[in-house]
């Protein structure tokens, strides 16, 4: 009988353990993931953005963001930053500037709107750059 009571024990304590991981591992995504606000978004501290990362699967999943026009979109989510290429028929919204212990970034990560010439959102992407450095880029050189 006493052999039984320890079983139901031992599973009863691993239920309970079982629970307090599974708790701990969602409890650590819901953290990374906030809800998107304009203001938050907007937040910036010597040119990080520190919410965008967090607030940028809420804002790609759960908002209409294909078919608004530019100044929908600006009233959404504020202005942008254009300073790529293309930025007639593109805006950007930087997520991520990395520059490591570099003068120059290490990693971005930016949001992008292609818009129509009727200035209308037709499609986004998550672009996403890294440095190579020189030893990781493959030898050409023939031997």
């Amino acid at each position: 009988m006493r052999q039984c009571k320890k079983i139901k024990n031992n599973v009863s304590m691993r239920k309970v353990k079982l629970i307090v991981i599974l708790s701990f591992i969602l409890l650590s995504f819901a953290c990374n993931n906030i809800k998107f606000e304009k203001t938050g978004w907007m937040d910036q501290s010597d040119g990080i953005y520190p919410n965008r990362e967090k607030m940028l699967n809420d804002l790609t999943e759960n908002n209409k963001l294909k078919g608004l026009t530019y100044r929908e979109l600006i009233e959404k989510i504020g202005p942008d930053e254009n300073y790529k290429q293309d930025y007639d028929t593109c805006i950007f919204y930087s997520i991520v500037t990395d520059y490591g212990w570099d003068i120059d970034p290490v990693y971005t990560k930016d949001l992008v709107f292609k818009l129509n010439k009727d200035s209308i959102v037709v499609d986004y992407k998550i672009n996403e750059w890294k440095k190579v450095k020189l030893k990781d880029l493959p030898n050409t050189r023939s031997l």
